[in-house]
């Protein structure tokens, strides 16, 4: 019984690590441009984006669709939504971003 038990949570543990890695993200840079230091969210639901990570940015798209706010905590009206992968090395006002798993 303890065996299978431990079977199925490892099946689980690999089938949630198979998930994860094929998970859109989003990746801001400090700039200028797409240079510097870079930070990917990839957390599901709202995440705000880091003050100094505004130069540029670019989103993978893994099936998960995306949306970005000009305020923090995805509050109010989303200015950009995102179905496809894109890269834009500019800096972006958006101060958060939302992930739809």
């Amino acid at each position: 019984m303890a065996g299978k038990m431990v079977l199925v949570l490892v099946a689980v543990i690999v089938l949630g690590s198979m998930i994860t890695a094929n998970a859109s993200y989003f990746d801001t840079w400090a700039g200028p441009g797409c240079n510097n230091q870079r930070v990917r969210y990839s957390a599901c639901g709202c995440t705000n984006v880091g003050a100094s990570q505004h130069g540029g940015y670019s989103f993978g798209y893994q099936g998960q669709t995306a949306a970005a706010y000009n305020t923090a905590n995805c509050q109010g009206v989303a200015q950009t939504r995102f179905s496809a992968s894109v890269q834009d090395c500019s800096g972006f006002g958006w101060n958060s971003f939302f992930i739809q798993c």
